[in-house]
């Protein structure tokens, strides 16, 4: 589930957003698809547009943890108002379907056995027991090919590629997570869609794609200053104090796979570490 930047955001095909690319004679967006079922109905606009998304919901087409097109891309799509689109997206995040997360955009409400199939990002729920919701968008892929932290550990790597993923906690702090792995074993990571790694827990991805799943994991904390590039990151303006858990993980025969930082801002959540079982 990995630089200094200037926010902006992610750019989507329209395969992926279900709203229709600019350009010349495009098809009709799913969404404005749907909403045209609707459109001779005499009921409010925010109503129309509400059983519009709830339709693609029921139909598959964004799935959990997907990030819905910017408000202001929906009202261009449908050419309706901005504000009858926010009345309907907080709506829906009302009753639970969306998410609304400030300054990253709005999500179809998370699958709540991804955060149960989580490793690292295991921060404590309301509850005290269970485990709070994460969204990840990643902000960055790129093939490194000077030494680093992670040469220690990817020995035999000429390159690495190296992800990074800013990773909101209940919408209420961030983390950033920066996800080495081997560039040339690998490879087939720098070809997807960036918006693809938003969602995918990129451990289980290497399991079922390259036969190559986590066998082995060791993880330590450290507390201290975060780098500069991080605070900008996390936009942190009180404090570059936090927690820094490095990870490092191994598949068959010992061999290591990926190496990982994460960097947690200090007045997060507790934050829960597997143990293996005692015999």
């Amino acid at each position: 589930m990995e630089e200094t930047m200037t926010k902006q955001e992610p750019s989507f095909p329209a395969s992926a957003t279900g709203v229709a690319a600019k350009g010349p004679k495009k098809e009709p967006s799913r969404l404005k698809r749907a909403f045209e079922t609707y459109s001779s109905n005499r009921e409010p606009l925010h109503l129309q547009i509400r059983k519009s998304i709830l339709d693609i919901l029921a139909q598959g087409y964004w799935s959990p943890g997907d990030k819905l097109p910017a408000e202001r891309d929906i009202a261009d799509d449908l050419g309706i108002s901005l504000g009858t689109v926010q009345k309907t997206l907080i709506a829906l995040a009302a009753d639970g379907v969306l998410v609304r997360k400030h300054g990253h955009g709005t999500f179809v409400a998370g699958d709540a056995t991804q955060s149960a199939r989580l490793i690292h990002f295991r921060f404590e729920g309301e509850d005290g027991t269970s485990i709070a919701p994460v969204y990840a968008e990643a902000i960055e892929r790129r093939i490194v090919r000077e030494r680093g932290a992670w040469s220690q550990f990817l020995t035999g790597s000429r390159s690495v590629i190296m992800i990074t993923r800013r990773v909101n906690v209940a919408d209420e702090f961030d983390c950033i997570s920066d996800f080495y792995i081997d560039a040339d074993d690998f490879s087939p990571l720098m070809d997807m869609p960036l918006e693809q790694l938003h969602k995918i827990i990129i451990r289980e991805f290497i399991a079922s794609n390259f036969n190559a799943p986590t066998i082995n994991v060791t993880q330590s904390i450290a507390c201290g200053t975060l780098p500069e590039r991080v605070c900008t990151l996390l936009k942190a303006n009180t404090s570059n104090i936090g927690m820094v858990l490095t990870v490092r993980s191994w598949t068959h025969g010992d061999r290591p796979i990926a190496f990982q930082k994460i960097f947690i801002p200090a007045g997060a959540r507790p934050l829960e570490i597997p143990t293996p079982r005692l015999r």
